[in-house]
């Protein structure tokens, strides 16, 4: 049975401070180290609650203490679950929302705060098909379609585990009404793809085995986390 579990939970948060101490103490030495290197406290609290938030779908998913989770990253810098071999997940964050992803196969997750349109940085990080499918629509449909390729091209990426020694336009999606297909050489596996949006401004990605549902995606809030987190490790 394969498991697909989808989570966003808010940097604006009301109870951060509240919790903030009690979440520190679950992640390793090494990862607050890297985290009080941030200048600005949203990079700080994207970083910290990206590890809270995973650890949380973690332990809930495949019944672990979240205090026994023990990450660690692939050569190409992709995070996993050294004690669980068989629990995939994989993060994303941009403006006030990180985004996770947990399985018990491989899956990637993309989320971008929308800003502006940029063709120029198009024509740099979409294949040739895909730069010529974006200026082929009208300006009113072209912002929409440049996040969703976007977010499905990191996904994929992230998908794959091996960063950008997979160049962005050594692969091309094609986007045709509700259909999302992927012309990659040598991809053997069939995959499904997500995409859709948080507050109308914000478009997400999910790439995976098996086939996600466009209402899977649930908001957890940092109480939730930490009411759950209390009652499992004390």
């Amino acid at each position: 049975m394969t498991i697909i579990t989808l989570a966003l939970l808010s940097i604006t948060d009301s109870h951060f401070d509240k919790y903030h101490s009690k979440f520190t103490a679950f992640i390793s030495n090494d990862k607050q180290n890297k985290l009080q290197q941030f200048h600005f406290k949203d990079d700080y609290k994207r970083g910290l609650l990206a590890d809270i938030l995973a650890r949380y779908l973690i332990s809930t998913t495949f019944n672990i203490a979240p205090s026994a989770i023990e990450f660690d990253n692939n050569p190409y810098g992709k995070p996993y679950v050294k004690n669980l071999p068989y629990a995939f997940f994989n993060i994303s964050h941009s403006g006030n929302y990180v985004l996770c992803g947990i399985s018990n196969m491989g899956l990637g997750v993309d989320i971008e705060k929308q800003k502006i349109l940029d063709l120029n940085l198009a024509q740099h990080i979409f294949a040739p098909e895909e730069y010529q499918d974006l200026i082929a629509l009208s300006d009113k449909h072209q912002f929409d379609y440049f996040y969703k390729l976007w977010t499905l091209k990191e996904a994929y990426i992230k998908y794959c585990g091996v960063g950008l020694s997979l160049p962005l336009q050594s692969f091309f999606f094609k986007i045709n009404g509700g259909g999302i297909h992927l012309y990659a050489t040598n991809q053997l596996d069939s995959l499904y793809f997500l995409t859709t949006s948080v507050e109308q401004q914000y478009s997400i990605a999910c790439c995976s085995n098996e086939q996600i549902e466009a209402n899977a995606i649930e908001q957890i809030s940092l109480h939730t986390i930490a009411s759950f987190f209390q009652q499992h490790d004390e």
